[in-house]
């Protein structure tokens, strides 16, 4: 036997073994839940924004019920659509749980989506739905408190802009405690299997 057909020897050896090696170690098990609970304790710091109605929304209002919140604007092009249609869909599978929750929707442009504007987006979606917003001081202190990142594009010039904004849905307690987050894309019927089966517990 050559060099040659030593080494390719070797080399069609060690191919074999990673191959045996990887179909018998064991697989990570793959995360198809769509929620990441969170182990936290401490109740959200205080912020006070207003809803749709103009009326104060704060952290007393998180507590009592379990609240789906989800971050975005009005102006978003497909996230936060596509995010309200998966709510709208998850509030119709909930039924009767649905008195023990409540769905957010959290604006991170309040130059553009005053009350009014929040009041006709919120309700396409759902009537019982809230569209909450403020001043950017206020809403860093919630979004800081539960790690949401966003960010007014600083490319776009005038009234045409976007915000760059996380996609995930946040489910916090009756506590007012960050319980968990749906990354997208979420899946509505898993969602409100996992949401009753919390409420249940």
């Amino acid at each position: 036997m050559n060099q040659r057909q030593f080494s390719l020897s070797v080399l069609l050896a060690v191919i074999l073994l990673f191959m045996v090696t990887a179909f018998f170690l064991p697989k990570p098990a793959l995360d198809k839940t769509g929620m990441t609970l969170i182990a936290r304790s401490d109740e959200i710091g205080a912020f006070e924004l207003r809803d749709e109605n103009q009326q104060v929304f704060d952290s007393a209002r998180l507590h009592g019920k379990w609240s789906l919140l989800f971050f975005g604007y009005t102006h978003c092009p497909d996230i936060c659509p596509t995010a309200m249609t998966t709510l709208k869909q998850v509030h119709a599978r909930m039924g009767l749980h649905n008195k023990n929750t409540q769905y957010v929707f959290v604006s991170l442009d309040p130059e553009r989506d005053t009350p009014a504007v929040l009041e006709k987006y919120t309700g396409y979606f759902d009537p019982e739905f809230i569209g909450v917003s403020g001043k950017h001081s206020e809403l860093a202190r919630l979004t800081k408190s539960l790690g949401v990142y966003y960010q007014r594009s600083a490319s776009a010039a005038g009234a045409d802009y976007a915000v760059d904004h996380s996609a995930a849905i946040f489910l916090i307690d009756p506590q007012a405690r960050l319980h968990a987050l749906f990354s997208a894309p979420q899946d509505a019927e898993r969602m409100a299997q996992q949401l009753r089966s919390l409420e249940n517990s």
